[in-house]
């Protein structure tokens, strides 16, 4: 294997992401893609057969790149769970990947096991077990919540007191969404 052929799969998902930042999941496509970062589309299709891929490893690549950004601070876990949920950006990517993953089992087992990740770290934050229900509960919540704010109008409660009230909801310490 080629040594730069790492950096040219790191140089896509930069790529993606930066598009998806500054013009949005709409502008995603393999030629904006590879016109912006400067390679040919069949690199794309090398490292990315099919744009379920590449959408699954942006997933991981966009968390990879807000713990980098946050690493100076690391964010409470009411604002991670607020940038998750309640940005519109990052909620319109989640369900493009899982619209992009249909059916296809060994995509879904991947989103699943993001899904059951982000549990574990939430549970981890709160010093519950990983398979805490009320925690699988309050993150089905938040994803519900996340999905209504796309197509409905702003949401009147601050973030903050919202997550607050659905930790009482679930039977968890508000204090610790702080």
């Amino acid at each position: 294997m080629d040594a730069s052929q790492p950096n040219r799969r790191q140089l896509i998902l930069d790529t993606a992401l930066d598009i998806i930042e500054n013009e949005g999941m709409k502008a995603l496509t393999q030629p904006r893609i590879a016109k912006v970062a400067g390679l040919r589309q069949s690199h794309l299709t090398y490292y990315f057969p099919r744009k379920a891929d590449l959408y699954i490893a942006l997933l991981e690549a966009s968390h990879e790149r807000a713990e980098r950004r946050n690493q100076a601070a690391a964010p409470s876990l009411g604002a991670m769970l607020q940038s998750l949920f309640f940005v519109p950006e990052r909620m319109r990517f989640f369900l493009s990947i899982v619209l992009e993953v249909g059916e296809d089992p060994d995509l879904k087992s991947v989103v699943a096991e993001h899904a059951a990740g982000l549990c574990r770290e939430v549970a981890g934050k709160l010093g519950l077990t990983d398979d805490d229900a009320r925690v699988v509960a309050l993150v089905d919540e938040l994803r519900g919540i996340g999905m209504r704010l796309l197509v409905e109008p702003p949401m009147t409660d601050e973030p903050a007191k919202l997550l607050r009230d659905l930790a009482l909801r679930h039977g968890l310490d508000p204090r610790a969404f702080e």
